[in-house]
């Protein structure tokens, strides 16, 4: 029955159970069951796990919703689900400080099997390091570095506020660009915050060997006094005030960039103990194509010059980091994916959508991996697959209650990572015709890529514990003629691997259709970058048996 019912999802909305499997994947287990032990439902008769779960699946639709600026949900939806997060919060606060926060650091160590590394976007120069990107792009102005006739100038402005969004403490998110996920959550409130405050809850989330970008209107002056000195490295442009910095030495050009000089100085920043760190003062007048006007831009770092030259830091600066995302950070920053809701409970909020994003764009790469997509069809898989899920999530909970899958938070990250790749072939933007046309894919070959998804969903728990995932059962060796008696040999092969003799030499091995659903999950483990549809026809329906011919 199980089987009969999962099967019907994986082939008319894959994309639903692919989401409740790497949502189960970004969690620890401890994230998805009651604090107390106890897992007892709230006012709505909805567990904790479920509860949060539910949350998620609601912000990948809102994140795809923004994407594609297509309908939101509607307001009285949004004023249900923003009372159960406030609740959801004031149930989690009392044993878990900063729970959002904490989901979307551990979902990103949790999804680093799964995400695919985009080589396209990454610079060939930048060698070992990490790159951070803290976006500042969304802060409200109180929170903005801006020049004023004294110095810096915080001011306040209301109409800053987006439509929705709650007054009170933000975050700004911290990603990877290379692997597209949010790797961090740094919090901040909205108004007047201290500068020294802000960059040293910034300083705890740096490690060595990274190279952070801060894109936005961050306090240079409190970056370079702040900064660790434990190998970790800085980009962040001036736009307010400038530090207090003495000269180490002259400017100098060291390069061009779109037809402007770029020019290089080294400085020295005075700090409380006397010390004086060397860092490099980089300036260059941006030209603008259509009003022939200029633009300074000033890019303070301490990245050594034989690791990136003058040039290529202020590509780093100046580069559009949002766009390299597959999905907008918009539903992060600015607190509305749930509607309104309390001033507490924002953070845990930006956190079930960081946590969304993270999953929603995991499962975009691997889908990109596996099938060879065009412009038009990438861009509209994010919409494609949000809409299966919203479709297809409640009632596939329903057919499929959670003690169902409660079997997958156990699975290794091989185990899982394969069952990612086999259902990723089925969500497919494309139109069957498209599909068939481009593939070449017969409705059996299809039916048989289904049933080798459903082995890999649905196999028992002993054997997902072996060490070999794919390991093969014990062979056993028939010693009669096979042409003397072969029903029995038939017989032998549901029960084990057979190898069928005449003359006492070997001429044949029989497969059951498990065994052989096995042995191609071991190939493909082995020597496997991308399932491919057309390989799906050396796949046997269920009942056949392979003969494997030895000569």
């Amino acid at each position: 029955m199980i089987r009969t019912v999962m099967e019907r999802f994986v082939e008319h909305s894959p994309m639903a159970v692919m989401a409740r499997l790497v949502m189960q994947w970004a969690l620890h287990g401890e994230s998805l069951d009651d604090p107390l032990g106890n897992d007892e439902p709230d006012n709505d008769g909805e567990p904790l796990r479920e509860l949060l779960l539910s949350m998620t699946v609601q912000a990948m639709t809102q994140i795809a919703a923004r994407k594609h600026r297509t309908r939101e949900t509607v307001p009285e939806a949004l004023e249900e689900s923003g009372a159960r997060l406030t609740a959801l919060h004031d149930r989690m606060s009392r044993v878990r400080a900063q729970w959002g926060r904490s989901l979307v650091r551990d979902s990103a160590g949790l999804l680093l099997p799964v995400a695919h590394r985009r080589t396209e976007k990454r610079s060939q120069s930048l060698g070992d390091l990490r790159v951070c990107v803290l976006d500042g792009v969304s802060m409200s102005a109180g929170m903005r570095c801006m020049p004023g006739p004294a110095g810096c100038v915080h001011v306040i402005a209301p109409a800053d506020t987006q439509p929705g969004a709650v007054d009170g403490p933000y975050v700004l998110p911290v990603y990877d660009p290379e692997l597209a996920l949010i790797v961090d959550l740094l919090p901040y409130e909205r108004g007047f915050v201290h500068e020294r405050a802000f960059a040293a809850q910034l300083v705890e989330s740096v490690r060595p060997g990274e190279l952070w970008i801060l894109d936005g209107h961050f306090n240079p002056a409190a970056i370079l006094s702040g900064w660790p000195c434990d190998g970790s490295l800085f980009v962040v442009q001036e736009h307010g005030c400038t530090p207090a910095y003495r000269a180490l030495g002259e400017s100098r050009e060291e390069g061009c960039l779109d037809g402007a000089p770029v020019c290089e100085q080294p400085i020295g920043v005075p700090t409380e103990c006397g010390a004086s760190p060397v860092f490099r003062r980089i300036e260059w007048h941006r030209i603008d194509a259509q009003g022939g006007t200029t633009q300074r831009v000033v890019i303070l770092t301490n990245v050594p010059a034989t690791t990136l030259d003058a040039p290529q830091i202020v590509q780093l600066a100046t580069r559009a980091w949002r766009d390299t995302l597959p999905l907008p950070l918009d539903a992060v920053c600015d607190g509305a994916a749930f509607g309104a809701i309390a001033s507490r409970a924002a953070p845990l909020a930006s956190g079930i959508v960081a946590l969304a994003f993270n999953v929603f764009s995991a499962m975009i790469g691997v889908v990109k991996n596996a099938l060879d997509l065009d412009e038009r069809d990438s861009e509209r898989l994010p919409q494609h697959m949000a809409s299966g899920i919203e479709a297809a999530y409640g009632g596939m909970m329903i057919a499929l209650p959670p003690d169902n899958w409660r079997r997958y938070d156990r699975l290794p990250d091989a185990a899982l990572r394969d069952i990612a790749r086999h259902l990723a072939v089925h969500v497919d933007p494309r139109s069957m015709r498209r599909k068939r046309r481009d593939h070449k894919v017969s409705a059996k070959s299809q039916a048989r890529l289904l049933a080798t998804t459903l082995e890999y969903l649905l196999r028992e728990d002993a054997e997902l514990a072996a060490a070999g995932f794919s390991r093969l059962r014990t062979i056993a060796m028939a010693t009669r003629d096979f042409s003397s008696n072969p029903s029995r040999a038939l017989r032998h092969a549901s029960d084990a691997l057979v190898m069928v003799t005449k003359y006492n030499r070997p001429v044949a091995l029989l497969v059951s259709i498990d065994d052989w659903n096995r042995l191609i999950g071991q190939v493909r483990e082995t020597n496997f970058d991308r399932l491919s549809i057309d390989y799906a026809s050396l796949v046997p329906m269920s009942g056949e048996t392979v003969v494997s011919d030895l000569h």
